[in-house]
């Protein structure tokens, strides 16, 4: 409730709400910014680090270094970032405003807003590239280190209430700024280079990963901007071309299996489909005396065409995938079998299929699921960054699949085993298992890594198995076919 508040002053909008606090702020900002770039401060400890660095006589730049650095986050998260009028600016503060404005001015800032505008996340990663370039750059360049420093002791000035001195030092301050103008210049391009690497490293990271900001927005922004970080490290990015690449797959094979049953030919009906027209009905258009026949019964979908109906229901049950993570399943065997759940798990999301993924060596050792649609980054996260040890026994990851599907929730589920070892299921548990798998109507497969000859166990529980020695993506193009 904002009370007799009204809503410009609650944001900091119009000159009532200033009242007569300073204005450090280049880039015109309301309430609500500032209390966003506080966020990010008590968020990210890299923001807070930048703030809290020393000039060479060991003071702090905190003060104008602070407000030039909100001026930077404002110009990358705001829709229309704009110039507060220079008369209204604190003297000691507007000594900053040569960088600010060759910031609005660059063409690189431009192209890099339209990833970070309205995104605290993507606006943050900005800001952090830019100002560790941005303070890379000023303290190796001395006008500028300079300019810094007298701005600081201008604003001390000012709260000292020595007015006169505050002047003289802001003009000295954009007096350095402005004869350095192409150091100023180079510095500002370093840093809005440096700030569009990073929002577009983390925007295709999470791409890889089937994510948009969007998806992330429940989460504290600390932990936005630390998960944005995971996914841009090697291995993980690693990890996340794969996926990309098998989810691009999956549904490619998605929608090449859609097309195909679509177009299968039911029967002979008549409307004035252009695209399912028997080639006698086109034939017509040839010949001038049957032109005039063709367009009237065209007019009144009378034209012979094609039935196309689809045999088989594009949506169907969930997916369970049950992945080995025995010692020997580390490396490459594992990346490739994570990257075929967490493309498992994206057509669950777009299908509105539930999804459960079980990581197993002898006995079960993590279990996630999905709800229809849910895309979670943390889940994802956690599938992708699970390690390997330890033995392979089948028996628990299947129980567990088979009391998953036993529940009303699972019925008529897809069951995928990912593993490279040979082990025998009890003949007991098996015989249960079989049973439960005709009366629920589920079916299972398993990818057998390592180009081993499935024993004839194994090939009783399953319904196919590939034994596969590289791990391609043709083999996954087959699974994705299957489980679609």
């Amino acid at each position: 409730m904002l009370g007799n508040q009204s809503l410009e002053q609650y944001l900091g909008i119009g000159l009532d709400a200033l009242g007569t606090d300073p204005i450090d702020n280049n880039i015109d900002i309301d309430k609500y910014d500032r209390r966003s770039f506080k966020e990010l401060k008590e968020a990210s400890s890299e923001i807070g680090n930048l703030l809290e660095v020393k000039a060479e006589d060991g003071k702090s730049l905190s003060k104008a270094w602070s407000a030039l650095l909100r001026d930077v986050w404002s110009t990358f998260y705001k829709i229309l970032p704009e110039l507060t009028d220079a008369e209204k600016v604190d003297t000691p503060y507007k000594s900053m405003r040569p960088m600010i404005e060759c910031l609005l001015e660059d063409q690189e800032t431009a192209k890099t807003r339209i990833t970070t505008m309205m995104d605290e996340m993507a606006a943050g990663l900005a800001t952090i590239g830019a100002g560790k370039k941005l303070l890379e750059e000023v303290q190796k360049r001395e006008e500028l280190n300079q300019a810094l420093q007298k701005a600081d002791q201008a604003i001390d000035a000012q709260e000292q209430g020595d007015s006169s001195a505050a002047g003289t030092l802001a003009e000295e301050a954009q007096s350095l700024l402005q004869q350095a103008a192409r150091d100023v210049r180079r510095a500002v391009r370093e840093a809005v280079e440096e700030a569009r690497a990073q929002a577009n490293q983390a925007e295709q990271a999470m791409a890889g990963w089937g994510l948009e900001s969007a998806d992330m927005q429940n989460m504290p922004l600390g932990d936005r901007l630390n998960m944005a970080r995971r996914m841009c490290t090697p291995n993980l990015k690693r990890l996340a071309d794969l996926v990309g690449r098998m989810r691009n797959l999956a549904r490619a094979k998605q929608k090449e299996r859609v097309d195909k049953n679509r177009d299968e030919v039911h029967s002979i009906t008549v409307g004035n489909d252009l695209g399912h027209l028997l080639p006698l009905e086109l034939a017509a258009l040839s010949q001038p005396a049957r032109k005039s026949d063709f367009y009237r019964r065209y007019n009144e979908h009378q034209l012979l065409q094609y039935d196309l109906k689809t045999k088989e229901k594009v949506g169907r049950g969930p997916i369970i995938a049950l992945i080995d993570i025995s010692g020997s399943m580390g490396g490459n065997p594992l990346e490739w079998a994570v990257a075929v759940a967490l493309a498992l798990a994206d057509t669950a999301a777009r299908q509105k299929r539930r999804f459960m993924v079980a990581f197993f060596d002898t006995r079960v050792k993590l279990t996630m699921e999905f709800e229809p649609g849910e895309k979670s980054p943390e889940k994802l996260m956690q599938m992708a960054t699970v390690g390997a040890a330890g033995g392979t026994d089948y028996k628990p990851a299947l129980a567990l699949a088979l009391k998953t599907i036993q529940d009303v929730n699972y019925q008529k589920a897809d069951v995928l085993m990912a593993t490279d070892g040979l082990c025998q299921v009890d003949s007991n548990f098996l015989n249960v298992f079989l049973e439960e798998k005709k009366r629920l109507g589920f079916r299972a497969w398993t990818v057998l890594i390592g180009g081993y000859r499935p024993d004839d166990n194994m090939k009783v529980w399953s319904d196919e198995v590939w034994p596969v020695r590289a791990l391609t993506d043709e083999t996954a193009g087959e699974i994705f076919e299957k489980v679609y």
